[in-house]
């Protein structure tokens, strides 16, 4: 066990076989390689993803097929080498969640970057997909709908 800091949890105790290794880091964050995944809540589909030496970096990830079973994720020859996955190798797929502040309901997912991680080698990589796939996913799609047709009869009361 290895104890690191953090900021939204406090000293904390981690298994270095649970550490992820994202040999390129993060987009925006090419220093920091080293993470591991911290649960919320036993039923809870949410997960912190917390950066080892870097006590502020915590981003909140789900699964990307609790969003959408069918997730299309085209891995590069290039990063399947570099993750060194083979056919018979648990992989993962997470989108990075933002939650705006004090707009909970607005949450959204960037699909459009997911960090796929081979569960075998605990190798990581953030992949950037192509365009068409969604930056800002909303995870409660009935608040969007919701939200657009208010902005729509608005818009109709003001003509």
């Amino acid at each position: 066990m290895m104890s690191i800091q953090t900021s939204r949890f406090g000293e904390i105790n981690v298994s270095e076989d649970t550490f992820l290794i994202f040999p390129t880091g993060l987009v925006g964050f090419p220093a920091v390689q080293e993470f591991v995944v911290l649960d919320v809540a036993e039923d809870c589909h949410y997960q912190w993803f917390q950066a080892i030496k870097e006590p502020n970096l915590a981003l909140i990830i789900i699964d990307v097929h609790l969003l959408d079973p069918e997730f299309p994720v085209e891995v590069s020859d290039e990063a399947i080498e570099e993750l060194e996955i083979t056919a018979e190798d648990p992989v993962l797929i997470m989108a990075v969640v933002t939650i705006p502040s004090g707009q909970p309901d607005r949450a959204t997912a960037n699909l459009r970057a997911p960090l796929v991680v081979n569960l075998r080698t605990r190798k990581g990589k953030q992949l950037i997909l192509h365009e068409s796939i969604p930056l800002h996913f909303p995870l409660l799609p009935e608040v969007e709908s919701a939200q657009s047709e208010a902005t729509a009869v608005k818009e109709t009361a003001s003509v």
